[in-house]
């Protein structure tokens, strides 16, 4: 008995693990972003800048024909005006976002898809007039995207992701704060597929 239970265990895992496939690739896109503020008298916003050129690569894997998980990293900047007294700053992030994609097509990758999941923020560096201000930010923040995507081409997704940052990069003792949230369109090229 014991070994028919290990001859079936052997035979599924070879049955699932030959249906489940792992791709990667690159990410082209831009990230539109906008502040929210919870206070009047201080606050961060985006005037002429709302968008930056986001860059990074994914990885995916799926269980079944239809559910897998796709792990994006980007790389952008985000450009903001601090009020009263207008101070520009600068920051550059690593953005890392795992998330559970549920594919429509009658196989994975193939045709309209979409995306629910996290997204983990790191400010790597923040510049105000060429000082170092990383010091005053929260670098770490968590938040939530919700997105879907069309594979256009046999190794090229469009993709487009919602994304609200559930912590704020910014706080006053006073309990005031500011988070990001805005969208990213991205192209998604699968290297795994284009060759």
């Amino acid at each position: 008995m014991k070994k028919l239970f290990y001859l079936f265990a052997i035979l599924f895992t070879c049955v699932v693990s030959a249906q489940q496939e792992f791709s990667y690739g690159v990410v082209l896109g831009n990230s539109f972003y906008t502040i929210g503020n919870n206070n009047g008298t201080t606050s961060f916003e985006t005037e002429d800048k709302v968008s930056s050129f986001a860059l990074g690569g994914y990885s995916e894997y799926n269980f079944t024909e239809n559910i897998g998980i796709k792990v994006d990293v980007l790389f952008s900047k985000k450009e903001f005006i601090y009020f009263p007294n207008k101070q520009i700053f600068t920051m550059n992030f690593v953005d890392i976002a795992p998330n559970f994609k549920y594919d429509f097509g009658e196989t994975y990758r193939d045709g309209f898809y979409m995306l629910i999941g996290t997204k983990i923020s790191l400010i790597t560096n923040a510049k105000s007039e060429g000082e170092d201000v990383k010091d005053s930010f929260e670098t770490l923040n968590f938040g939530t995207q919700l997105g879907f995507g069309w594979r256009i081409l046999k190794f090229v997704d469009i993709e487009t992701k919602l994304d609200y940052e559930l912590t704020p990069f910014f706080k006053l003792n006073n309990g005031n704060k500011s988070n990001f949230f805005g969208a990213v369109i991205s192209a998604n090229i699968d290297l795994s597929r284009a060759f």
